[in-house]
């Protein structure tokens, strides 16, 4: 899924991360993983469009514009593109819905993520998540006071990190579903829903300039 227009970087999804545009990074990993079978892409963008296909992916369609504002979800927009599917006569046993912002998230972990939904029969779907940091002892809503903070914090003296529950959050590096369960639940998120844990960089989502600056900096360091 790779729409046009990003707000904080100027053309994130083709923007060049070591010579490559980002959405290559999600079409090639998927080709070389157990998920290859049909790589589409759904864009607003025919450069976005013409990128993606240099390296795999099918196009099957331009999304329309109903599905390319700041409002769209990505619920819409994959129910959106397994009705076309479903329309050109193809049946698949899963959707998974890779998003270019991710670009890190490598095959094996994709091929481990299927193979444990595989080995689960009565779960429906596997997302990527990452560690949160901080705890949410430590998380309030924006406020001039810390008043939320104060009685979380007053629970805590003299306890180091150690002593924290582990706590987890969605990372964006990949939601897949079984196919019927996604036409019946029409999302991702449900009790039945595995979470598949990503490491630090692999878990890496790029959102903000700084992302970018970390992306570049975590493969320069990877060169060195």
């Amino acid at each position: 899924m790779a729409r046009s227009g990003s707000k904080s970087i100027k053309d994130k999804n083709i923007k060049l991360l070591d010579g490559l545009p980002l959405l290559a990074y999600r079409i090639k990993a998927a080709l070389a993983s157990e998920l290859s079978g049909d790589v589409w892409i759904s864009t607003d963008s025919n450069l976005y469009a013409e990128t993606a296909k240099k390296f795999g992916a099918i196009v099957p369609f331009i999304r329309p514009s109903a599905l390319a504002g700041d409002n769209s979800s990505s619920i819409d927009v994959t129910l959106h593109a397994m009705n076309h599917a479903e329309q050109g006569g193809l049946s698949y046993d899963y959707i998974a819905l890779l998003e270019p912002t991710s670009p890190f998230v490598n095959v094996t972990d994709m091929d481990r993520a299927i193979e444990r939904l595989d080995s689960h029969k009565s779960a429906t779907g596997i997302v990527a998540v990452k560690a949160s940091r901080p705890s949410t002892v430590f998380i309030q809503e924006n406020s001039e006071f810390l008043e939320s903070l104060a009685k979380n914090l007053e629970k805590t003296t003299n306890l180091g990190r150690q002593h924290f529950k582990e706590e987890i959050t969605p990372s964006g590096g990949f939601y897949i579903k079984k196919w019927e369960s996604m036409l019946a639940d029409k999302s991702f998120y449900t009790s039945l829903t595995l979470s598949y844990l990503l490491d630090d960089i692999s878990g890496l989502e790029i959102d903000e300039p700084i992302d970018w600056t970390w992306a570049e900096f975590i493969i320069n360091t990877k060169k060195k």
